[in-house]
């Protein structure tokens, strides 16, 4: 969409920029057709999308003949988006908040449109991206793969090296693996935002097949990054079920220095720091 046809679109339906909520859209049409032909989609998907706004994404997907689940929660753009699933048999726009879906009503709605797999093609609200990835690549079912636009320095945060790890890195590296796919910059946006964007793409991901639990070892991972300041030692035995022995056994058994922090600990590490505490 360009400018006019924005504001256009913004004053017949008296709708108003909530920048909380990250609202600025895309004036760059390319990107989007950029975003849906990286994603593969195809008329055999179905495709899950998240903050459709005024529906520029939802409408290029609707054209591909794909199953499109749109998730909103900003009422203000009930409206615009009423009118494109009216337009659009294949379109389904569902008002709630998407960290709300759980799998037993995502797996329902699967059925009812008689479809085990599916794609995650969106341009994420800045407010939400972080909680979105790693509910999705944890996810009942996994998608096949999620397509995103994300603001530039949480692409950098998944993309961490391994001396800078952050959990939502962490999230993607336990899961799944990333493609950094373009830059794009905040002037092909409106209202225009603060920073740059970035489109992503995560792929083969699978579902928690390491040799120790998954919950309790990301009580383990939060419970090291609780204060980011601090050694990992002394987050780690604030759990009263963790052993100052046992710990540092497990710290010299996988050849950690007693002050490392969490951020340099990889992937690997943390499954095998998981195994040690809590073998049977």
């Amino acid at each position: 969409m360009t400018k006019e046809e924005i504001k256009y679109l913004l004053q017949r339906y008296d709708i108003a920029p909530n920048k909380l909520r990250g609202q600025n859209f895309l004036l760059d049409e390319e990107v989007l057709d950029y975003i849906i032909m990286k994603a593969k989609v195809a008329k055999e998907d179905l495709v899950l999308e998240v903050g459709p706004g005024l529906g520029a994404l939802t409408q290029k997907l609707a054209a591909k003949n794909a199953q499109v689940v749109a998730f909103e929660i900003e009422d203000n753009f009930r409206a615009p988006l009423d009118k494109i699933e009216k337009l659009n048999s294949n379109t389904e726009i569902i008002w709630q908040d998407i960290l709300t879906l759980d799998s037993k009503q995502w797996q329902a709605i699967l059925a009812q449109k008689k479809f085990t797999h599916y794609k995650v093609v969106a341009n994420i609200p800045y407010y939400l991206t972080g909680k979105f990835i790693q509910k999705f690549v944890s996810f009942d079912p996994v998608p096949d793969s999620l397509t995103l636009m994300v603001q530039k320095e949480v692409a950098e945060r998944i993309e961490a090296k391994d001396d800078k790890m952050s959990m939502l890195s962490l999230a993607v590296k336990l899961y799944a693996k990333v493609e950094m796919l373009r830059l794009v910059p905040k002037k092909c946006f409106w209202p225009e935002p603060k920073v740059d964007s970035s489109v992503i793409h995560i792929f083969d991901i699978k579902k928690w097949a390491y040799p120790v639990e998954e919950k309790k070892t990301w009580q383990l991972i939060k419970r090291g990054y609780a204060k980011k300041r601090k050694k990992l030692v002394n987050n780690l035995l604030s759990d009263p079920n963790i052993e100052k022995k046992s710990l540092l056994e497990a710290f010299q058994k996988i050849g950690l220095d007693e002050n490392i922090r969490a951020e340099n600990l990889q992937a690997s590490t943390w499954v095998k720091l998981a195994e040690l505490l809590f073998k049977k």
